[in-house]
């Protein structure tokens, strides 16, 4: 049994302290939280101990994996230090908000060479995952054009929002992972536009609600990638991708399979409420994978370098929509 400490017991940390709670494969050892509240009530519910420092996660001997959900700031200190210590990394995304401490990771890592993975969930998702094999095989032949489309049932808090990075950085960044494994091949431009229409306190805390991207390649390739922070029907997410044999879609993937048919026409079911509803499932299989690797001793995947490529096209989206002008997008400071 493999045994993690969990840093960060917020929503996403206690989301994955039930999840590594109820698995087969890993158990959930100790829990550290800023809010020691916080941190007692994720523990108790997951059969764990609570830990007074991130570094007591790091440095007991027992631990075997260090998962990090704490604050996006912390992120890159915390896989340094875990990293030296032998241990293997789940760390939620994105690695930072600034592009080149996220970077440093690369080369953390590369001295310290422990499992590490990032969490882009949707790669977990069987929905998701069979769109991307679908396109990877060649059935639809080269890929030409595609169109993502991600809105949220309602805004986060404003709170959140000041810290988030915005939402080309923390949401639109999932969809920029999802174009790099669709596409097969870099992007070389993006002009993006953010608008306020939401909530105008999202606007006063330097950020947008409403974001539309498109990606191109140098070939031509095309992405579209809609974002936003309102959907009065539930969480919607969408993907299309063209090629030059045919299409491949996805659609909503509804809470129940149940549709009504009366005097009155069709009801069909509704979209799930929010993200941790739609990828429960993922959010499962993603432990899951991290731990078949742990065991297999091999290298788990999403990847850094894979982080550290998402945030480079989000921080371009962010400068074209800042600017009103089309990024050319560059990767000096990256390994290929």
């Amino acid at each position: 049994m493999i045994a993690i400490g969990l840093i960060g017991a917020g929503r996403i940390g206690a989301l994955h302290a039930r999840n590594i709670a109820e698995s087969r494969k890993v158990e959930l050892l100790l829990v550290h939280d800023a809010d020691n509240l916080r941190a007692e009530r994720v523990a108790s519910d997951c059969g764990a101990r609570v830990a007074a420092t991130a570094e007591e996660v790091i440095t007991n001997s027992a631990v075997h994996a260090v998962a990090i959900c704490s604050p996006t700031d912390t992120h890159v200190d915390l896989v340094s230090s875990a990293a030296a210590a032998g241990k293997a990394v789940f760390c939620e995304k994105p690695l930072d908000l600034d592009l080149v401490r996220a970077t440093s990771c690369l080369d953390i890592l590369a001295r310290h060479p422990v499992p590490f993975t990032i969490g882009f969930h949707r790669r977990f998702d069987p929905h998701h995952l069979e769109l991307r094999n679908r396109v990877q095989s060649g059935t639809i032949g080269d890929v030409e054009q595609i169109r993502i489309v991600s809105r949220d049932p309602s805004p986060p808090p404003v709170d959140y929002v000041r810290r988030s990075g915005g939402i080309f950085r923390d949401m639109m960044i999932h969809d920029l992972d999802q174009l790099r494994f669709l596409l097969g091949r870099r992007v070389v431009g993006v002009f993006a536009h953010g608008s306020v229409l939401v909530n105008a306190a999202i606007g006063e805390a330097g950020d947008f609600d409403t974001a539309t991207a498109v990606f191109w390649t140098e070939d031509g390739a095309t992405v579209t990638v809609h974002n936003s922070r309102r959907a009065s029907y539930g969480f919607d997410q969408r993907i299309e991708v063209f090629g030059s044999r045919g299409s491949v879609s996805m659609d909503n993937v509804p809470a129940t399979q149940t549709v009504i048919a009366d005097a009155g026409g069709f009801t069909v079911p509704r979209n799930p409420g929010a993200f941790q509803e739609r990828y429960a499932t993922a959010y499962k299989y993603e432990i899951e994978a991290f731990a078949a690797t742990l065991e297999a001793g091999g290298s788990p995947e999403p990847t850094a370098f894979d982080g550290v490529m998402s945030l480079a096209l989000a921080d371009a989206a962010n400068a074209s929509a800042r600017s009103g002008q089309p990024v050319n997008i560059e990767y000096p400071h990256l390994r290929k």
